[in-house]
């Protein structure tokens, strides 16, 4: 409950520059004093900004991501059943770009051969980690400037690394989706899930179902470049999953885990 709280928080603030206390109070469903701690561990990580009275959202400029560590500690169930959904779709030995995100490191316990190609160091590291010799996937990182606070490479070297690659598939997540396609944080950062989708011969999204609240300032992609959507069948989000049906896209469900 406590990590659904951040994430509600953090998508209103996606809407509105500044929120009282008494209204996260009321948005959460909780008393002041449960508000102001879910606040105060938001602002700890730099996500949000506490003022006199509430908090205010940083400004895209100044806050380009939300920590990694914090963002995977929301929806961790529902996440990995996504990952699991997704990679019945490739094959063991395929090629595949991975775009970094909270939802895409769960694809760690599930890969086992193939190649990797991934601007994620987190799960580079993990993967490294569970085969620590060599056996396992190749794993393949890109150049490219690192985000400290998302643990991923972006830019335009690590756009025209991804560039010189050709993957099966590419898995990737975002910080939002509407009726029109997917949206990120940055240009940066969906620069180089663009260059991923342009490479790859299946593009397959997968997004929790905070997702479809949530905005962000980059248009990513519109859904006729994306293939398949795996998300979870949510009753509030199926009006919006039966339009980015109706533009094209294989829409794959799995149980709702909050």
């Amino acid at each position: 409950m406590k990590n659904e709280r951040e994430e509600l928080l953090c998508n209103a603030l996606d809407r509105c520059d500044y929120l009282s206390i008494a209204r996260v109070a009321e948005l959460l469903g909780t008393t002041a004093a449960t508000a102001r701690r879910v606040v105060n561990r938001l602002a700890e990580h730099q996500t949000v900004r506490r003022v006199h009275g509430g908090v205010r959202r940083i400004p895209p400029e100044l806050n380009q991501s939300i920590p990694l560590r914090l963002r995977e500690q929301w929806f961790g169930a529902e996440k990995r059943l996504l990952a699991r959904r997704a990679m019945e779709l490739v094959r063991k030995d395929a090629v595949l770009f991975i775009h970094g995100g909270s939802t895409t490191s769960c694809f760690s316990d599930l890969l086992s051969g193939g190649s990797v190609i991934t601007n994620s160091l987190r799960l580079a590291g993990l993967l490294c980690e569970r085969f620590p010799g060599e056996t396992g996937p190749e794993v393949i990182v890109p150049g490219g400037t690192l985000d400290r606070k998302a643990g991923i490479l972006s830019g335009t070297r690590a756009e025209r690394s991804i560039a010189g690659y050709r993957a099966d598939a590419v898995f990737f997540s975002a910080r939002g989706l509407d009726a029109e396609g997917v949206l990120d944080t940055s240009d940066a950062t969906a620069g180089i899930a663009r260059a991923m989708i342009e490479h790859a011969s299946l593009a397959v999204m997968l997004a929790d179902h905070s997702k479809f609240q949530a905005a962000g300032m980059s248009r990513m992609v519109w859904w006729n470049d994306v293939d398949v959507l795996v998300t979870c069948d949510c009753p509030e989000n199926r009006a919006l999953r039966e339009t980015i049906q109706r533009r094209g896209v294989q829409v794959l469900t799995v149980p709702c885990r909050r």
